[in-house]
Parts: C-alpha cells; sequence; structure tokens
C-alpha cells in the first residue's frame, strides 16, 4: 500500500484560483505536490510575474487563465491536458467579489456586481468541467473538489454577494456530479469555516473577518 504522504503519486491535475502565497488555491496546489502529485496551477495575466514565482516555489506548471473568458478557459485546459497527457484532478477554489461591494447591502448589489460575482464563483466551475472531460477520459479515476462555506447555508456578516455564490456553487456542483458521475468523475464540495487568506480579507476587511469568525464559532457543533 501507498505511504498516506504519497497517496497522489503520479496524479496530474489543476488548480484554479492561485491569486497568492497566502490563498486556499496556493496552498491546495502545495499539499498536492507535497503528496506526489504533479500539479499545474492558473493565474489572471495580470499576475504573470507573480505566478512565475508561485509556481517556482512549488515546482508546478503555471498557465494563464481569464476565469470570464470562455475561449481562455478552453486555452488553458488543452494546454494543461496536452502537457499531462490526461486529468486526474481538477480544484476549483475560483471566488470573486467587486471591490466595496460587500460593504453595502444585499439590495444594493449592481447587475454588474451579481453577474461578476457569479461569473467566477459559479459558472467557471461548469465551464472548467465542460473543457477538463475530453481530459478526464483519459484517466481512469477522475476527481472534481470545489470549495463551498458555511456563508452558502447561513447569513453571515458582510457576506452575502459571496454567500449568495457559494450556495449557487454547492447546487451547480450537484448537478456537474449528476451529469458526470456516470462518465466516472467523482465530484465533491467541501465546505470549510472562514480562512483569513489575503483575498478573504481584502473583500470583508480584517474587522469583519473577525466578526464571521465569532459568528461561525457560535453555530460549530462543538461548543
Amino acid at each position: 500500500m501507498r505511504p498516506s504522504s504519497q497517496i497522489l503519486a503520479g496524479r496530474r491535475g489543476l488548480v484554479l484560483g492561485v491569486s497568492g502565497e497566502n490563498s486556499v488555491g496556493y496552498h491546495c496546489a502545495a499539499k498536492a505536490k507535497e503528496w506526489g502529485a504533479e500539479v499545474a496551477v492558473a493565474h489572471r495575466p495580470a499576475r504573470r510575474e507573480a505566478a512565475s514565482l508561485w509556481a517556482e516555489r512549488l515546482g508546478c506548471h503555471i498557465i494563464e487563465l481569464e476565469a470570464a473568458e470562455d475561449a481562455s478557459m478552453q486555452a488553458a485546459f488543452a494546454a494543461v491536458g496536452s502537457a499531462f497527457g490526461r486529468l486526474d484532478f481538477l480544484v476549483h477554489t475560483l471566488v470573486h467579489v467587486p471591490p466595496g461591494a460587500l460593504e453595502r447591502p444585499v439590495t444594493s448589489l449592481t447587475d454588474d456586481e451579481f453577474h461578476a460575482t457569479m461569473e467566477i464563483g459559479v459558472r467557471s466551475l461548469l465551464v472548467a468541467c465542460r473543457y477538463a472531460m475530453p481530459w478526464f477520459e483519459r484517466s481512469e479515476s477522475p476527481r472534481v473538489v470545489t470549495l463551498s462555506s458555511s456563508g452558502g447555508d447561513f447569513a453571515m456578516p458582510h457576506y452575502h454577494a459571496i454567500g449568495i455564490a457559494k450556495a449557487a456553487l454547492s447546487a451547480a456542483a450537484r448537478y456537474v456530479a449528476q451529469e458526470l458521475g456516470p462518465r466516472g468523475v467523482l465530484c465533491n464540495v467541501v465546505s470549510f469555516s472562514l480562512i483569513e487568506t489575503d483575498a478573504a480579507v481584502r473583500a470583508v476587511g480584517s474587522e469583519a473577518a473577525a466578526a464571521t469568525r465569532r459568528h461561525l464559532a457560535k453555530r460549530a457543533m462543538t461548543q
């Protein structure tokens, strides 16, 4: 039996949503590498220079990706698939909220703000799975993992747009599982507590992050 420390040995996968060294995507990629996988990470073109440093530290492949553009998503998966020959796993950690949107009431969200949040946080999973599928078909055990949060189930302070997107993401993942499961692709949603990544603190602010953590602690089953 393979040691648990190398549980992903021989696997090849792509992590979407690496925005910095204190991002969930970065740590997912780092752990996959630690467990023996060959990993590619996607970054926005605007972060090309920083992404080169992340990839070097991680020992990962890098690929440019604009998550709101289908053509960019298609090109990214074609590049990763060609480099790896197949795709064994896809980790989706993409989330986005326009600056200032969480500081205002949920009823004041504009059409553009709502659309951008849903496009990056939810539809990107559907598009990613569409272009991943030809490469999943070359894998013996393909996997999809995306990340939800308690904010998709409960109303939390300063989290409304993201919470709505996370609830929709969970629903989207269930339908992806229904569609891709019979084709051999295992799909999972992992719900975690608030992780104070750079993006989370930028989105909700340090005080709101602390308030949200206190709010979640009151609901914890272990309290």
